[in-house]
């Protein structure tokens, strides 16, 4: 560094602030250079900042921003949850894309990709400069409520497609926050119990997502998880931050931690946490500042993080331009959405080739289930985007059938534990039904405000009200209080709103209208402080049996609730809520034939599947999922997704069955056999197994390609060829697998996925498919020599159309490099 330089350094360092170049000879600073390296900015910028400002930029400014510094034109960052869309933090509508197990399934890097460009162009749109996403950890355990977020229980396919949403996302000039690093696998006591994980699954699985995105897509950010891991909380673990991320893996981004995840100042700053949210600070800020004036934490410290802050300023672009304008809610932004959620539908199973179903058959057509006329496009908590539409799969197939198909409705039966948000088809702004939903007073802060409208009942019953808001409030029906602070039964918070609940339940009639009145104290967040829930009458199976037999043919749609998956708490069980059992297996007696889809984002127990000829796999699809699934099982698009989880046949059969618990500690003690590592290696039989998918055509897997011995560093070409055998065009995915004879130090598994391919072929039409193979897809990570290391000796590579579905297999010698001058000796591991 210039002595100049260094001199104004230390003043700055000693809090004083002197004038800018520009001041002195009217130069502009380096720093507003667009031109400028990169780099050479930053460090113009940071020899500028007092050691105050320095600080002042690892404290959130607010809920979901970052501090300006006013005096050097720096402004604040603002950031963004949802992972599938833009969340608005005032409530402000985005496209609902597919969540991240969702996108999972689609098995498409560039898809992915596509989807992040559109989430970029709406963060844009949106002001909004840091994305929170994607969620890459690992889906270890059916219950975890967040799995619908994460994006599978294989490491490599996380880290794959993880890894093109940050990419496209970022191309657009936006920045990403992958999280949780590391070890947040379970809603469960997250914020205070420490995830047990020992070195080598930390490695292979848990880390291996956040390696892989970290050296392959570069993001901006990575997000420090609530859990401690081995005991330390992950906001101070200075051996992961700073000697893994930061050195091993050199992440030139910043690390800032989950909202409200941090436990200490000196801890935290010395190990490496770059930025505390949310603002106002609690451990950072000034409390940061006096630890720094009593050499508890370096001034090292402190200049690292500002330098990353800056960093990511920078790239921001704030600096140097104006934004671009971005999209929001644009044609090209939906179709990418829809495109998304056409391929991530999986098809499990077609027994008797009951779909696609044929319109020139179908005259009647029975819709049933509580996921039939339900908008379900994700899950909860802060992945949850504000969606502009409220599109139903009973609304897509009459649009796609039109008054050719007779459609009947039955809901048959109910899966909301709690009274869920009120639809606001059955709301009304008058008496003339011309406005769906409930017209709003706006509000200041501190004010009285109200919710009024009209509420329409579908059928007679009893029907239970729910009401949640901060502060206080009373839900009015005809002019009755139904529930306030002194009535109704009071239910726990809700993650995705944070307040409590009050529930009530009242006799209403079909026929007429009932006018609903809430009244409420509005916070300063008016648009988020009150919410009103609404359970209808419980529903009979019997209507929807009655329909199923007398139509050409069935649909039933079940799977989890708009309350059942979200962040906060996890599953108690795989089963499906209320009596969709019941209402499945009553419906299929009635028409052996009907399709059932499933609308979840995380494994069920399906007691039911052997009896079922055809289920569908529709996950949480996002907004454009109805439409999906509609031509889907009319035959206007080919399923083509593969499942990024196994679905085990019991909750028991999961390899974290017996280590799954509350407390102070979550012991991964099945280690690196997650998923169907494990099913595999145990010889347990899945209900389904990963990679799963089929299609309404067929392939052929042929002339396998790969080198008979390979020297120990170098890259393993494989090729095979596919052919489309059927009568559809199609898309099927390659996996390959590989296999360790050679390793016997350690327990590895059967087989894991190393490398994967998706391709579309016509009718006949047969393609040459190339992966490849790098050394350390064929390593472990030795505990000893704390280094990825492989074994000389035999591999296998299997390739196939799932984890259990393997048509060709083709072994290799990984050939150990000989040293001449060496003794002859038996093969040892063999770093690369």
């Amino acid at each position: 560094m210039r002595r100049g330089v260094s001199l104004i350094a230390a003043a700055l360092g000693a809090g004083m602030v002197l004038p800018c170049a520009a001041a002195a000879d009217d130069v502009a600073p380096l720093y507003k250079s667009a031109t400028a390296p990169l780099e050479e900015r930053v460090e113009d910028l940071l020899v500028r900042l007092t050691r105050n400002e320095k600080i002042s930029l690892m404290a959130g400014g607010s809920a979901f921003a970052t501090q300006p510094i006013a005096r050097l034109g720096i402004p604040s960052l603002n950031f963004s949850d949802g992972p599938n869309g833009v969340r608005s933090n005032s409530g402000q509508p985005a496209t609902v894309f597919p969540t991240g197990s969702a996108l999972a399934a689609t098995w498409n890097p560039a898809l992915v990709r596509a989807v992040g460009e559109a989430i970029g162009r709406e963060a844009l749109a949106m002001n909004v400069q840091v994305m929170l996403g994607p969620n890459v950890n690992i889906q270890r355990s059916p219950l975890a409520g967040r799995n619908f977020e994460t994006y599978s229980e294989d490491p490599y396919l996380a880290g794959k497609l993880g890894g093109a949403l940050v990419l496209g996302i970022q191309s657009q000039g936006v920045g990403t926050s992958v999280k949780h690093f590391v070890g947040n696998e379970q809603e469960l006591d997250r914020s205070r119990s420490s995830s047990e994980i020992d070195e080598r699954t930390l490695r292979e699985i848990y880390l291996r997502p956040f390696e892989m995105i970290v050296k392959e897509a570069k993001p901006w950010t990575i997000m420090a998880s609530y859990n401690r891991l081995n005991g330390t909380y992950m906001t101070d673990n200075e051996r992961l931050i700073r000697q893994v991320l930061k050195g091993e893996w050199g992440f030139d981004g910043l690390l800032m931690s989950d909202w409200g995840a941090v436990h200490s100042t000196q801890q935290a700053a010395s190990a490496g946490l770059d930025l505390e949210m949310p603002g106002p600070a609690r451990y950072f800020g000034p409390v940061l500042a006096r630890a720094v004036l009593n050499w508890q934490v370096p001034e090292s410290a402190i200049d690292d993080a500002a330098r990353r802050m800056l960093r990511l300023i920078l790239r921001s672009g704030l600096l140097d331009r104006q934004p671009a304008a971005g999209e929001l809610l644009s044609p090209r932004n939906h179709a990418a959405a829809l495109a998304a959620a056409v391929e991530s539908v999986v098809l499990l199973k077609n027994e008797g080739a009951v779909l696609p179903l044929e319109r020139a058959r179908i005259h009647t057509l029975a819709v049933i289930g509580p996921n039939a006329d339900v908008p379900l496009y994700q899950g909860g908590g802060s992945a949850s985007v504000v969606s502009a539409v409220t599109l139903t799969p009973l609304e897509s197939l009459r649009k796609l059938l039109g008054p050719a198909v007779r459609i009947d409705y039955a809901q048959g039966a109910d899966n909301d534990r709690a009274p869920p948000p009120i639809d606001p088809r059955l709301l009304s702004h008058d008496a003339a039904r011309r406005e769906p939903g409930l017209a709003s007073r706006a509000a200041r802060p501190g004010q009285r405000a109200a919710l009024e409208g009209f509420l329409w009942p579908p059928r007679s019953g009893t029907y239970e009200f729910s009401l949640s808001q901060l502060g206080n409030g009373t839900l009015w029906i005809d002019g009755r209080p139904v529930i306030g602070a002194d009535r109704g039964t009071p239910l726990p918070a809700q993650i995705d709103f944070g307040a409590p609940a009050r529930t009530a339940r009242i006799e209403l009639a079909a026929g007429r209208s009932y006018r609903l009145r809430v009244e409420y104290l509005s916070p300063p967040d008016a648009v988020r402080a009150v919410r009103v829930g609404l359970r209808l009458p419980p529903p009979a199976i019997a209507e929807a049996v009655e329909l199923a037999r007398r139509a050409d043919a069935a649909v039933v749609f079940v799977g989890s609730s708009r309350l059942t998956e979200t962040e906060g708490r996890d599953r108690a069980d795989m089963e499906l809520e209320g009596t969709q059992n019941e209402l499945v297996r009553a419906v299929l007696a009635a028409n052996p034939r009907a399709v059932v889809v499933l609308q979840n984002g995380a494994p069920l127990a399906l007691p039911w599947a052997r009896q079922a000829a055809a289920i569908l796999e529709a996950g949480f699809a996002g907004e454009t999922a109805p439409e999906a699934i509609a031509r889907l099982l009319f035959g206007e698009a080919n399923p083509s997704g593969k499942l990024p989880y196994t679905f085990p046949r019991r909750l028991v059969d999961n390899p974290a069955y017996l280590y799954y618990s509350a407390g102070r500690e979550a012991h991964y003690g099945e280690g690196v056999f997650v998923g169907y590592r494990y099913y595999d290696k145990r010889e347990v039989e899945p209900l389904f197994e990963f990679g799963r998918g089929l299609s309404y055509t067929s392939f052929e897997y042929s002339n396998l390609k790969v080198p008979a011995s390979v020297p120990v560093g170098s890259d393993i070409p494989v090729s095979l060829e596919v052919r489309n055998t059927g009568a559809r065009a199609g898309s099927e995915t390659v996996e390959l697998y590989v296999g360790d004879a050679a390793t016997t130090e350690v327990v590895r598994p059967l087989r894991e996925l190393k490398a994967f391919a998706k391709t579309t072929l016509a009718p006949g039409e047969h393609r040459e498919v190339g992966l490849t193979l790098s050394p350390l897809d064929l390593a472990y990570y030795d505990v000893t020599r704390h280094a990825w290391t492989s074994t000389p000796g035999t591999h296998t590579v299997y390739v196939g159309s799932s984890s259990r579905d393997i048509r060709l297999q083709e072994s290799f010698e990984w050939r150990a490099r000989q040293d001449p001058r060496a003794p002859a000796s038996e093969p040892r591991p063999s770093p690369f």
